[in-house]
């Protein structure tokens, strides 16, 4: 999208920003027309003995699909500004697509992709909507820690439920903390790439 003009590059965009318009528990709902039993691919999924719904590969792709857009909006911006003169020099000296990707896109990203991937991490551990829906609510198998609080306040065991929420909200104090000492330690280097 940021390197490449091509047919359906703004269609494409408007799909990256969909989880920002849709209510994660739609999706997740979508999920369940999906690949539910009676869904559109629920018979073709059960004949392969493959499950996606109420098991960790469902909390996966509904995670995925409301986080997505965190990277993307991340990246693209700053591939857009960076041009690929780069990218084109490594393929004119003989690198093939691969090697430029590792060798030239990634570096130049890097704290680009960081960033997102941060901001990925705070959203995944807060998600509770469309992950709610997708996951059946089985402990030990596919309750995450949003999903773990709900239950624990609805066995009216609110001791325990603080306990949980306040370990996420550490976790996402940590998160915080990291995303700061990386500034302090990148700054001038996270800040000439992001074009600050």
């Amino acid at each position: 999208i940021a390197k490449f003009e091509f047919k359906g590059k703004a269609f494409l965009t408007t799909l990256i920003d969909l989880p920002f318009s849709v209510s994660p528990v739609i999706s997740g709902l979508v999920y369940v027309l999906l690949f539910g039993a009676q869904g559109l691919l629920g018979a073709w999924l059960k004949a392969h003995g493959i499950v996606i719904l109420f098991a960790v590969p469902g909390i996966v792709l509904a995670t995925i699909f409301v986080t997505f857009p965190f990277v993307a909006r991340e990246l693209i911006p700053l591939m857009q500004e960076q041009g690929n003169g780069d990218e084109e020099a490594a393929l004119s000296l003989g690198a093939n697509g691969w090697q430029a990707f590792w060798y030239v896109t990634l570096p130049n990203v890097k704290w680009g992709l960081l960033y997102g991937v941060l901001l990925c991490n705070a959203r995944a551990m807060g998600e509770f909507g469309a992950v709610s829906v997708v996951s059946g609510h089985i402990r030990g198998l596919t309750n995450t820690m949003p999903l773990h609080v709900e239950i624990l306040y609805n066995e009216y065991n609110a001791a325990a439920a603080f306990a949980v929420a306040s370990l996420l909200a550490g976790l996402a104090l940590v998160t915080l903390v990291l995303k700061t000492l990386l500034e302090m330690r990148y700054g001038a280097e996270i800040a000439a790439t992001r074009g600050h």
